[in-house]
């Protein structure tokens, strides 16, 4: 397998990158990215190419048995093209102009900015395309982050008036589309359209969600751009990625993944002044998107954090077994190459603070030793454990769209799409069923459970997706205000919640949105699967009747006290609840174990902060065992047999304890 760090030699000496170099081959590494900041070392004036800086570093590089992954840098372009043409830059919603200094100061609507970017991809890849040293392109450097993914510039304006034109093809169809009758918007031009800048009130929520839909076809055009220039020029066993961010920004990865080999990810668990890393579950959901993205494909994880992180604020420490941990999550989860970001802390610029693997002084010392052992570790087993096979049981639906028209209407001010979407995800993660993320386009079958959070705008055919897949004896689990909009954005004409009535087989007549500190209280229903369980109600509260569905828990307060708040329905061959609000994590372990018992799910309770992640093959099954607390030990029950630890053949046989942050990969012939 390919384990590696992030590379920038243009940032050191040249008398230093023989030490750096040899560190590495100490190190254990075998593949570097780099160049992808590098424009201006490349074109430091119009139309001049020098690539010699990166020939030499590669030259020194390749000659220690060390491969490469080119990143095109089209994320910075130099400042003598933004004197020349200040047009490129992007403008945010209040009509600014977005100033060079930092990255990612372009909008991919200029068709100026397109054909220097031509310019600069065909000539880099004319020079490295053949190289038998070069594995691997990553185009650009995280689309979208950092509110890059939307732009609201004149360019920006006439490109989406272009394809407004191509989708609705005349002005009538448009204002039908959007409801422009309201508030007399109604377009007699396509000129007259804008992009959605700040306005006293709110804009039409259906021009916001066609607006979020150009600006992601707008980056896949933009990246098909280069990857086309890439293909036409490199080696056919040279692979193209993008190492995406998963933020529900406008950018549609799973479209732009079409143009692409593989898929790559930055995977930080920690950043910038938060107190500790984000929970278990949210690193894994990041996993199981971009294993999704691709229909189950493996990925790289092309910047994997490996010292604390920060730009003017550090984050937190990561503890010693943290790399370790996170490397190996990684890899369970479907990772098929490492890349740790960085090798070195610079010593100047924005990224002053990211620290690497050696820090400000370049010396080895703990974490350098800590992916050293990773990599002998790895070493030893983990071409065969990548090569083993992820089978999901359970399913998590994630559209896109749907997390766009949370953005533009969230209804609550307490409301957060990923947290709501984690809220249902993470009980399944907690009892270590296997899951997936799908999409609107993925096959159900094989799937014991789908958990559908919170469903707002609705998709047709994934509407008669999983209602064929309830009816065939499925496992469907809806949560709060799913139902209510159609692909246009607007508001359904029917009693809530609408095409999935008969599925769920309830009525929603009233609801009510409760703002940060606002709760109700939802308690279980006697002789259910939650009878003596007790949450909060937050953030929404659907008043359901049930019509076919049995009553699993109700309100507590309010007048409407005594109203069914959680439902379950026998749909065909298959069963469908409905969670009518947002409740806490212990009732949902309790309604999730009910659950995938009656389903048929493997799942294994362990102490909180304990992951498992089975993988197996042909000949083998491999457990890994991950400990996420960084204070206490954990007892764990082993599957029966006799397991043996991938790396040092030390076997267990049913109870194990697992010390804080330690991690391992256990093996067992089948």
């Amino acid at each position: 397998m390919f384990i590696g760090v992030d590379y920038y030699p243009e940032q050191w000496p040249e008398s230093r990158w023989p030490e750096d170099i040899r560190l590495m081959k100490e190190l254990g590494v075998n593949v570097v990215r780099l160049a992808e900041f590098g424009w201006q070392l490349m074109e430091p004036v119009e139309g001049k190419f020098d690539f010699s800086l990166y020939d030499r570093a590669i030259d020194l590089l390749t000659q220690n048995g060390i491969k490469i992954v080119l990143g095109t840098p089209t994320a910075t372009p130099p400042a003598w093209l933004i004197k020349k043409h200040p047009e490129i830059l992007p403008v945010d919603q209040n009509g600014v102009t977005i100033s060079f200094g930092a990255r990612r100061h372009y909008t991919v609507n200029s068709e100026i900015y397109r054909e220097y970017t031509k310019k600069i991809v065909t000539e880099m890849v004319k020079h490295y395309g053949q190289s038998e040293h070069v594995i691997g392109w990553q185009t650009d450097n995280e689309y979208g982050h950092e509110k890059s993914d939307r732009s609201y510039g004149e360019a920006d304006q006439k490109a989406f008036q272009q394809w407004l034109k191509e989708k609705y093809q005349t002005l009538e169809s448009l204002n039908e589309a959007w409801g422009t009758v309201f508030w007399s918007q109604t377009y007699t031009q396509w000129e007259q359209i804008p992009v959605p800048r700040k306005v006293y009130q709110e804009h039409n929520s259906s021009l916001l969600l066609d607006f979020n839909r150009f600006c992601a076809d707008a980056y896949t055009s933009y990246n098909k751009l280069q990857t086309e220039i890439l293909r036409n020029f490199a080696k056919e066993d040279q692979f193209i990625t993008h190492n995406f961010v998963y933020t529900d920004q406008a950018i549609n990865q799973w479209e732009m993944s079409k143009d692409l080999d593989l898929v790559s990810f930055d995977n930080y668990p920690v950043w910038g002044g938060l107190a500790e890393p984000i929970t278990p579950a949210a690193i894994a959901h990041q996993h199981d998107l971009c294993r999704g993205t691709k229909d189950g494909k493996g990925f790289w994880v092309m910047e994997e954090l490996s010292g604390a992180q920060g730009w003017s604020k550090i984050g937190y420490l990561p503890r010693p077994g943290h790399i370790k941990l996170w490397t190996y999550q990684a890899i369970s989860r479907g990772a098929e190459a490492i890349v740790y970001f960085r090798w070195r802390a610079a010593q100047f610029g924005t990224e002053e603070f990211c620290h690497g693997i050696l820090d400000h002084d370049g010396l080895p010392k703990r974490k350098f030793n800590e992916v050293k052992e990773i990599i002998q570790s790895l070493n030893k087993f983990g071409d065969d454990w990548i090569s083993s096979y992820y089978k999901a049981e359970v399913a998590a639906y994630y559209d896109l769209e749907n997390a766009w028209a949370w953005q533009i209407q969230p209804q609550s001010n307490a409301f957060d799409h990923k947290q709501e979407f984690m809220r249902y995800y993470s009980p399944a993660h907690r009892l270590n069923a296997m899951t997936d993320i799908i999409s609107k386009d993925s096959n159900l079958e094989g799937y014991k459970a789908v958990i559908v959070p919170v469903y707002f705008l609705t998709n047709p055919a994934f509407n008669e997706k999983i209602r064929q897949y309830a009816e065939k004896g499925g496992t469907v689990i809806f949560s709060y205000r799913s139902g209510v909009k159609e692909q246009n954005n607007f508001v359904i004409g029917e009693t809530l919640p609408g095409a999935l009535a008969e599925m769920t087989g309830i009525k929603i007549h009233e609801y009510e949105s409760l703002q940060s500190g606002q709760s109700n209280k939802i308690t279980g229903k006697s002789g259910s699967v939650l009878e003596g369980t007790e949450s909060e109600a937050l953030i929404w509260c659907d008043l359901i009747e049930p019509d076919t569905a049995e009553v699993l828990a109700e309100y507590a307060g309010s007048f409407y006290k005594g109203t069914a708040a959680i439902t379950k329905n026998q749909f065909g061959k298959g069963t469908v609840y409905y969670i009518g609000s947002a409740v806490d994590e212990a009732l949902l372990h309790t309604l999730y174990k009910g659950i995938f018992s009656e389903a048929g799910v493997s799942f294994t309770e362990t102490q909180n902060g304990t992951e498992l992640v089975k993988r197996e093959n042909d000949g083998a099954v491999y457990l890994c065992v991950m400990n996420h607390s960084t204070e206490n030990t954990s007892a764990l029950s082993l599957p029966d047999g006799k397991w043996m630890d991938a790396a040092s053949d030390e076997a267990f046989f049913g109870e194990m304890t697992l010390q804080p942050l330690e991690t391992r990969v256990l093996t067992k012939k089948k």
